[in-house]
C-alpha cells in the first residue's frame, strides 16, 4: 500500500484534512475494490462534510458513507468502493480518480485527492459457425464469427479438420483479431474429396479450431450436407415430362390428327366437286396427250400462240366486282394453268366464266372463298377463248357484306395478245 497523504485547507478560524488511505486500487471487472478516506474537522465549528468521486471511475464507484457530520477536531473513516462491470465497456487500463471532500458550512473549504484505480483484463470469447450445415454438391461455404465480450484484444489462429478425412477446407483469412466489444469473421470453403452423381444426400461432420493467443482453444461443430452432382428434382421433372410428350402424342394420333384431316377433306370438297364440273363440260382430251405421245403436262397449245401469263384482280371499290379480257380478232387464249389467290380470308363465292356476245355466260368453275387463300390448278387440256370471247373473274355477293379482292393468276399460250 502506497504511503497516505493528506491535504488540509484553513480558512479563518475553520479547518479540515482529508486523507486517501491508497492512491493506487487494482480491481478486476465483475469484482470489488476497497479504499478508505479519512476525514478531519480541525476547525472551531460543527461542520458535515460531502464525499464523491471524481472522473470515469465514478459510474461505478460507491461511497460509504457519503455525507460525515463532524464536531470540531473530531474524524471519521469513509470506505469508497469500486465495483466496475463484466462488460467489453470497460477497457483493461489505468482510470485516474479523485475523492473530493466538500464543506457544508463553506463552501471553498473543498479538499480534492486523487489516485488511480487499475482495472484488470479479463477473457469472454466464443465462436459460431454459419450455418451450421452447409450444403452443396462440390463445393459449400460457411462463415465463421469469433465474438469478443472481452475488454482486451483476441488474436486468434484457425484451422479445420473432419474425423473421416473426407473434405478440403481453406479458411479466409487464417487469422483474425478482434477487438474488446467486437466480432471478427473468417469464411470456410468445404470441398469434398469425392463426388457422386445422384442419390441421397451424405453429412460430412467436420471441426473449427480457433487458437487464442494464450487462452484455451475454442472447438465449433459444423458439417457438410453433400448432395449429387445430379439434383434430385431433375429425375421426377424428365419422368413427368416424358409422360407429358407421350400424352400428347396419343392425344395427336387419336384425336387431333383425325380431326384434322377430317376438316382438310371437308375443305376440299367443294373445289372437288367444281373440278369435276369443270371436266364434264370440256371436251375430251387428246388421245395422244393421254398416252403420252409426244404432248407437255401443262398442256397442248391448241392456239398455235406464244407463252403467256397474267393477272385477273378484282377492284372491291369498283362495280361490277369483276375482271376481264377479251381475246382480240384473229387470236386465242388456252389456259393451262391457273392460281386462285384470296389474300385477306374474305368470304363469298367467285366464278371463272367464258362469256360471248349474244350468247349466255358459261359458267367453268365456282369457288368459296373461305375454303381458300391460294389455290392452284393444272390442266393437261387447257381452257380455250377463241376470238371476241372473254375470260371473266367475278365475285358473287356475301350475305355477310364481306369484301371481296380476289385474284385469278393464269398462264398457257396466247395468240395475238392486246398491247396493253
Amino acid at each position: 500500500m502506497a504511503r497516505s497523504q493528506s491535504a488540509t485547507y484553513d480558512a479563518s478560524a475553520m479547518a479540515a484534512t482529508a486523507t486517501l488511505a491508497s492512491k493506487a486500487v487494482t480491481v478486476t471487472p465483475g469484482g470489488e475494490a476497497v479504499t478508505e478516506v479519512r476525514v478531519r474537522n480541525s476547525g472551531t465549528v460543527v461542520d458535515q462534510f460531502t464525499i464523491e468521486v471524481l472522473g470515469d471511475a465514478s459510474a461505478w464507484a460507491i461511497v460509504e458513507p457519503a455525507v460525515v457530520p463532524l464536531f470540531p477536531g473530531a474524524e471519521a473513516v469513509a470506505r469508497i468502493k469500486f465495483k466496475p462491470p463484466k462488460s467489453s465497456s470497460v477497457p483493461a487500463r489505468a482510470i485516474p480518480f479523485a475523492v473530493r471532500v466538500k464543506s457544508r458550512e463553506d463552501a471553498r473549504a473543498s479538499l480534492v485527492e486523487e489516485g488511480v484505480v487499475e482495472v484488470g483484463p479479463f477473457n469472454d470469447t466464443s465462436a459460431e459457425l454459419i450455418p451450421r450445415t452447409a450444403r452443396g454438391s462440390s463445393r459449400a461455404r460457411a462463415q465463421l464469427a469469433l465474438d469478443n465480450r472481452g475488454n482486451v484484444r483476441v488474436n486468434a489462429r484457425l484451422t479445420a479438420a473432419d474425423p473421416d478425412r473426407k473434405l478440403n477446407f481453406t479458411i479466409t483469412p487464417p487469422a483474425i483479431t478482434a477487438e474488446a466489444g467486437t466480432a471478427s469473421f473468417a469464411t470456410v470453403r468445404l470441398s469434398p474429396r469425392q463426388r457422386f452423381l445422384t442419390g441421397p444426400p451424405k453429412l460430412n461432420p467436420y471441426k473449427v479450431l480457433v487458437h487464442q493467443d494464450g487462452l484455451p482453444t475454442i472447438t465449433v461443430d459444423g458439417s457438410m450436407q453433400q448432395e449429387g452432382l445430379i439434383p434430385r428434382w431433375l429425375v421426377p421433372a424428365l419422368i413427368g415430362l416424358a409422360a407429358l410428350l407421350l400424352i400428347a402424342v396419343i392425344l395427336w394420333f387419336a384425336l387431333l390428327k383425325p380431326s384434322i384431316s377430317s376438316a382438310a377433306k371437308d375443305a376440299v370438297a367443294p373445289q372437288a366437286s367444281a373440278m369435276q364440273s369443270i371436266a364434264s363440260r370440256l371436251p375430251a382430251a387428246n388421245p395422244a396427250a393421254q398416252s403420252g405421245g409426244g404432248a407437255d403436262a401443262t398442256g397442248a397449245n391448241p392456239v398455235q400462240g406464244k407463252v403467256w401469263s397474267s393477272r385477273l384482280a378484282i377492284n372491291p371499290d369498283v362495280k361490277p366486282l369483276e375482271s376481264t379480257i377479251t381475246v382480240p380478232d384473229g387470236g386465242g387464249l388456252a389456259v393451262t394453268d391457273l392460281v386462285f389467290e384470296n389474300p385477306n380470308g374474305n368470304s363469298g363465292t367467285i366464278y371463272l366464266v367464258r362469256r360471248e356476245t349474244n350468247k349466255p355466260d358459261q359458267v367453268l368453275m365456282t369457288l368459296r372463298l373461305e375454303n381458300f387463300r391460294d389455290l392452284d390448278f393444272h390442266f393437261v387440256t387447257p381452257l380455250v377463248f377463241k376470238e371476241k370471247q372473254t375470260m371473266a373473274l367475278s365475285c358473287g355477293p356475301d350475305p355477310a357484306g364481306s369484301r371481296c379482292d380476289a385474284a385469278a393468276y393464269y398462264s398457257g399460250y396466247f395468240k395475238n395478245p392486246p398491247s396493253s
